[in-house]
């Protein structure tokens, strides 16, 4: 965001109704309903203090939405409350956003009920067979619902689902789901326009599609999800199958001109002024009375992703923390509540932090959270911009049974969470347990020598000096840009039959941090995870990065993302050192590996301005999983027998193997790619 103001998430509301206390004013929007609701969000506005949200921010705000109008639109997130969403709507139809911002779409009623409503259903044994389709709700269901009792209380649990998970332990039947890469279905998108679901495998576990097992249920004359999605489609034409508009709706990956029409309709000024006025506040949060934040996690979102390696190595995009969920709060709540050992009267204590942190690891301090009789306990993370007296918790980790990976890896935060504060609960306690515990954090380094390392700029400040970046402090070279060594590519212009040189773009402007590109190089590149003690050591083997950085002041800065990769230089340093030109140029400009010429001398990574060469410590593709999150598993690819490895029994004869299923060596298979080199320890990689 270009404008950040950081505010305790039960606050947002009354934030909300100041900004639309002033646009409402100010907008020319008249009538005795917008005056109805001018009172009410005045009323609801007026509990906000100064320290709590700065109103000259606000004030700011609200000007520029009324000098943008008709260009402007005001988002609510998803934790908010249905009211928030109310004055945020009113906000876009005061400042003119209707046909031009946004379109009113149709949005049939599904008739759906509530989790807590069926729990209530289950409790009075009033529910005979349940069917659970793809959730897991033994895990992530609110902690007062008592879920996996409630559950029990019918006669038998249907579930289909990806694995056996703590719902499929507590049901009666269970089936496999097929991924949606082996599944035919159709899906709307937001805007309504419609599309197939294509598979590109068969089953790999003999999974069943939520279409075909829905259908079974149903009891429709077939159970085909080929056959049921063409129907469907024939739907569109009039029940008129056509052989050729199908095959193109499957080319084009959608159906042309299905997207919904927009609606006819006007805001209930009074439906949103009645609500408002029903809002009670909550006062914001104090020392004594701290806010818990829920938050999906950005990599394994509810859980359900929590036994995929790739994702619980990617560090968060925000606190550069991996294999763990973390207890996130500002440093001024730390300061106040007594819990970073930098605050604890022990001397003892202190010397042990000291020596810790000069192992060259990162350690955090262990806390307890404690809210109406259910505890959890986490390690504590100093985290910039985050609101005072509050504190973030991520979901999603602590599973019992995840799988090989996610098994254990951090701690539930789902225990704290009821049905009545799904994102947001005030009163809890946090105290201190004085004991410490190891993290997995890739960037520790946030500001460099005083100068910026991200070199950004407006568009006015860019129209005036176009060559900001190269002026700023800390880039200046003494007797200017001059080189020991000549730049191949001046050679190359010369020469009209020059091979295409290679070149790539970055546009800092758009980068969000998602780390979706991290997560492609590793898939593409037979990228291995190493774990958390490794990563620990800083010998994550990712070649894409995605740092992040911080601007202006320590308690409400600015956040900014640098993807980081291998700038291919054209007068590489790294070159230049290597003993036995393991890492050489290539004639279209790329600075390429000959991973069979290494010999791990590191001079290259020593030499590398941008740090983006990674070092096989070990044979990482080989390691078990006890290197990884801590339980000992024995895999396929660290079993042995007689002394050979497993897998090299099985690569030359697969059926004399028996001593694993045939299905976990095909899974060895399919994930590594072909077409790329798997490299073993004491050799260099890095983006090529």
């Amino acid at each position: 965001a270009d404008h950040r103001l950081r505010v305790p998430s039960s606050q947002i509301i009354k934030v909300a109704a100041e900004i639309a206390r002033m646009v409402l004013s100010g907008s020319g929007v008249s009538g005795s309903q917008v005056g109805e609701l001018l009172t009410g969000v005045n009323n609801l506005g007026r509990g906000l203090s100064a320290e709590t949200a700065n109103p000259d921010w606000i004030r700011g705000c609200a000007d520029d939405l009324i000098a943008h109008k008709g260009a402007a639109v005001v988002l609510a997130g998803y934790q908010q409350p249905v009211e928030m969403h109310l004055i945020a709507h009113a906000l876009n139809v005061a400042l003119g956003g209707l046909d031009k911002t946004f379109d009113l779409m149709p949005a049939p009623d599904r008739g759906e009920g509530t989790l807590a409503e069926l729990g209530q259903l289950l409790d009075a044994g009033s529910v005979d067979t349940l069917v659970i389709v793809g959730s897991n709700p033994v895990y992530s269901a609110p902690a007062d619902l008592r879920w996996e009792f409630a559950q029990g209380k019918a006669r038998q649990v249907v579930r289909l689902g990806y694995h056996e998970d703590e719902t499929a332990e507590a049901t009666t039947l269970h089936y496999p789901l097929a991924h949606y890469l082996e599944s035919w279905g159709d899906a709307r998108t937001s805007d309504g326009v419609y599309v197939p679901v294509q598979p590109l495998v068969q089953p790999l576990f003999g999974g069943i599609t939520a279409l075909e097992f829905l259908a079974r249920i149903g009891g429709l004359p077939s159970s085909n999800p080929y056959d049921i999605v063409r129907n469907t489609f024939g739907t569109f034409f009039g029940g008129t199958f056509s052989e050729n508009s199908w095959r193109q709706f499957l080319h084009d990956g959608f159906l042309a001109e299905s997207a919904f029409k927009p609606v006819e309709g006007s805001l209930n000024w009074a439906a949103v002024a009645a609500a408002v006025s029903r809002v009670v506040p909550v006062a914001a949060p104090t020392k004594d009375n701290v806010e818990l934040v829920f938050a999906r996690d950005l990599r394994v979102d509810d859980g359900r992703h929590a036994n995929n390696g790739w994702l619980q190595e990617l560090p968060d995009p925000v606190t550069k923390v991996a294999w763990e969920n973390v207890i996130a709060m500002s440093k001024a709540t730390a300061r106040e509540l007594g819990v970073f050992p930098k605050y604890w009267d022990d001397t003892a204590w202190l010397k042990q932090y000291s020596n810790l942190l000069a192992e060259g690891k990162t350690f955090a301090p262990l806390v307890r959270l404690s809210l109406e009789g259910k505890e959890v306990v986490g390690p504590l993370w100093i985290q910039p911009g985050l609101a005072d007296n509050t504190v973030v918790v991520q979901l999603g980790y602590g599973r019992p049974k995840a799988g090989r990976v996610g098994d254990g890896a951090g701690y539930d935060a789902y225990t704290l969470r009821d049905s009545s504060s799904l994102w947001t609960a005030s009163g809890v306690k946090v105290t201190p347990e004085r004991d410490l515990y190891l993290i997995a954090c890739t960037q520790t380094h946030w500001k460099m020598e005083g100068r910026p390392i991200v070199r950004e700029a407006n568009l006015d400040q860019f129209k005036a000096h176009p060559g900001f970046a190269t002026a700023m402090n800390g880039h200046e070279m003494p007797g200017g840009n001059q080189t020991l060594y000549p730049n191949p590519l001046d050679e190359l212009r010369k020469n009209p039959n020059v091979v295409h040189q290679w070149g790539m773009a970055i546009d800092l402007n758009a980068c969000t941090g998602c780390s979706a590109c991290v997560i492609a190089c590793q898939s593409e590149n037979n990228i291995p995870i190493v774990g958390k003690e490794q990563m620990s050591r800083s010998r994550e083997m990712h070649w894409l990065r995605i740092d992040r950085y911080f601007a202006g002041d320590f308690a409400d800065p600015q956040m900014v993302n640098q993807p980081m990769l291998c700038q291919h230089c054209e007068a590489a340093p790294c070159e230049s050192v290597c003993p036995v030109n393991a890492t050489v140029h290539d004639e279209e400009g790329l600075n390429v590996m000959a991973y069979n010429r290494c010999v791990g001398t590191r001079y290259c990574s020593n030499n590398c301005p941008y740090k983006v060469r990674r070092y096989n410590f070990f044979d990482y593709h080989k390691r078990s999983l006890k290197d990884l999150t801590g339980p000992v598993y024995s895999t396929p690819m660290t079993s042995s027998t007689d002394g050979e490895w497993d897998l090299a029994r099985w690569w030359k004869d697969p059926a004399n193997n028996t001593k694993r299923p045939t299905d976990e060596w095909e899974l060895l298979k399919l994930v590594k790619n072909p077409d790329v080199s798997v490299r073993m320890r004491g050799v260099m990689e890095k983006c090529t």
